[in-house]
């Protein structure tokens, strides 16, 4: 586990959903187990909340709170930095996790503009902002760690999701320039990029998506929620020093094989 003792970090995008806790709230936890304190931010307020009352009643109070974001504006994201300041003094940390996938989110030809932009907004200029604002208060210390939420979908095409892939690359593209443009005063930015996880909407969709996926993966198993908050900490953390500018995939080997691994197998 990664210590993050005297640390305080902000994670977008975490919250219990339907009993379970999404990859937000799963980074959320692992943060507050390892030490820090953390600021949640989502626009569903309940299931952050609920996250809350969760992570509090097992770790104590004063280790956590929420905060009601809509990362798409930058009202709300000055208003998110502000209260984690004034909740807990500082920032550290701050994981850019919220995303979103619409199903409407399809193939180029047939693409609505309003899901392309919304799918910028949430993924993309949510990420950016809140990089910019919380930018200040780790400049003025000279520290700070920056970890963003990208996707496997960066690296290659799908026959859907155009926006949610075309939005992971400008993910990545942005974590490498925040690492370039602020390494040398003591900020580091790296991105992980999951591959399909068991996630709750993963969870609810059909059994033969969670199967193809299954079927193209190196692992034993599709990564759970707590696999890729582990990897968020670890970079993170202090022991993570070295790492900057990175783009880390935590896909549970995804993309590590050759396109035909799949129907090899289906002759071992």
């Amino acid at each position: 586990m990664a210590e993050m003792s005297e640390k305080v970090a902000i994670v977008t995008g975490a919250a219990i959903v339907e009993g379970k806790v999404n990859i937000g709230g799963a980074i959320a936890t692992e943060l507050v187990a390892s030490g820090a304190r953390v600021m949640v931010a989502d626009i569903d307020g309940d299931g952050a909340n609920a996250l809350t009352a969760e992570l509090g009643g097992k770790f104590g109070e004063g280790v956590i709170a929420s905060q009601v974001t809509d990362i798409r504006g930058e009202g709300d994201i000055e208003r998110l930095v502000a209260a984690t300041v004034e909740a807990f003094g500082t920032v550290d940390v701050v994981a850019n996790n919220a995303g979103v996938f619409p199903e409407r989110d399809g193939a180029v030809g047939d693409l609505d503009i309003e899901v392309w932009d919304d799918v910028m907004a949430v993924n993309v200029r949510g990420a950016m902002l809140l990089t910019k604002h919380a930018l200040p208060v780790m400049l003025e210390k000279g520290r700070g760690s920056i970890v963003n939420t990208a996707s496997t979908h960066a690296f290659a095409g799908d026959l859907s999701l155009t926006g949610y892939g075309a939005s992971k690359a400008a993910v990545n593209a942005l974590t490498v320039y925040t690492a370039t443009q602020y390494g040398r005063r003591g900020i580091r930015c790296n991105s992980v990029c999951p591959g399909t996880t068991t996630s709750p909407a993963v969870e609810r969709a059909p059994e033969r998506f969670r199967e193809l996926y299954q079927r193209h993966t190196i692992n034993p198993e599709l990564n759970a929620p707590a696999d890729v908050a582990r990897a968020v900490a670890f970079l993170a953390s202090d022991a993570a020093n070295g790492i900057n500018g990175m783009v880390v995939r935590v896909d549970g080997g995804l993309l590590a094989h050759q396109p035909f691994f799949a129907d090899q197998r289906e002759f071992d």
